[in-house]
């Protein structure tokens, strides 16, 4: 095994491990790593002795430590997530559109849940028992945070 080759393993297995630590979950790719790393130690204990391998496993210590920590440290893997933020909200009710009371018609079939118009507006909501035909009027019972529950009249 030549030398070109140990020192290709060795690298491959210590960015594999640096992926490991900082982007990929589950011990796969580490593993992979460990076992990259460990080829190319072997392949140096082959090619050139104890000595050889031992001084290949220091150095693949150090390089791998090293790569690790500047990693960490510089901050790279940064540029790698998402830093985005979500500032949807889910269907809030505002104060004062609806109260209980109100009255308007199914969009969809409640089976229980479903889409209401009441006051002009769409809204999620839940009938109170059995099930209501789209188009059929709804009475608004109470505002449950982002949905209504409604009851069927005649």
């Amino acid at each position: 095994m030549s030398i070109f080759l140990i020192a290709i393993l060795i690298l491959f297995g210590i960015l594999l491990i640096v992926l490991e630590v900082l982007i990929v979950p589950g011990m796969v790719v580490g593993f992979l790593g460990l076992v990259f790393i460990l080829l190319g130690i072997g392949g140096a204990w082959n090619e050139f002795g104890a000595i050889g391998g031992i001084l290949t496993a220091i150095i693949s210590l150090i390089l791998g430590a090293f790569a690790v920590w500047s990693a960490l440290r510089t901050g790279f893997w940064k540029h790698l997530s998402l830093r985005n933020r979500l500032e949807g909200r889910t269907n809030e009710i505002e104060a004062g559109i609806v109260h209980a009371g109100d009255r308007g018609y199914a969009l969809s079939s409640l089976r229980p849940m479903g889409t209401v118009k009441v006051n002009g507006h769409r809204f999620e909501a839940r009938v109170e028992s059995g099930l209501v035909p789209p188009n059929y009027p709804v009475e608004v019972l109470a505002v449950e945070g982002s949905r209504l529950l409604v009851r069927a009249v005649s």
